[in-house]
């Protein structure tokens, strides 16, 4: 499987980054760049301990803590977020115009995760705003199921 971005056009995932950084005012920092280098090239859902370990390696001498930092800063700014898959922990992607809106699912027998349209619970979405006026947000965590491995 790919990884999951959007057509950033002749900018790739780092150099728009660093454009939307500096049109907010925001320092564009080695770690910042490593952070989205890292979740631009993997089609993983990765930890921040993993995320880490990869920025490390992309540029060595970052040290753990400024990837945590600029994971929390990313994430703010909303160029990525995370999702929270139970017991498996928290992982982070790619969003806004870097990624397109994506849900997640998750294997309650093996673990895996997978990737689900972005629109797939709109009409549930809807339903829940327009009956209980509650505005639902799937996006930050994953949905629990068997897949198709496990149940067959």
């Amino acid at each position: 499987m790919a990884p999951i971005r959007k057509d950033t056009g002749p900018l790739g995932p780092a150099e728009v980054t660093a454009q939307r950084l500096r049109e907010r005012g925001e320092r564009v920092t080695p770690a910042r760049l490593a952070v989205v280098e890292v979740l631009a090239n993997t089609d993983e859902h990765l930890s921040a301990e993993q995320i880490g370990e990869r920025a490390e390696q992309l540029r060595p001498g970052i040290h753990r803590a400024t990837v945590y930092r600029a994971l929390d800063a990313l994430g703010e700014f909303g160029l990525i977020t995370h999702v929270h898959l139970g017991r498996a922990g928290t992982t982070y992607h790619l969003s806004g115009e870097l990624a397109p809106r994506h849900l997640h699912v998750r294997c309650s027998e093996c673990g895996k995760v997978l990737d689900a349209p972005g629109d797939t619970l709109d009409p549930t979405r809807r339903k829940l705003q327009r009956d209980l006026g509650f505005k639902l947000a799937p996006e930050q965590v994953a949905l629990v199921g068997v897949c198709s491995d496990c149940s067959g």
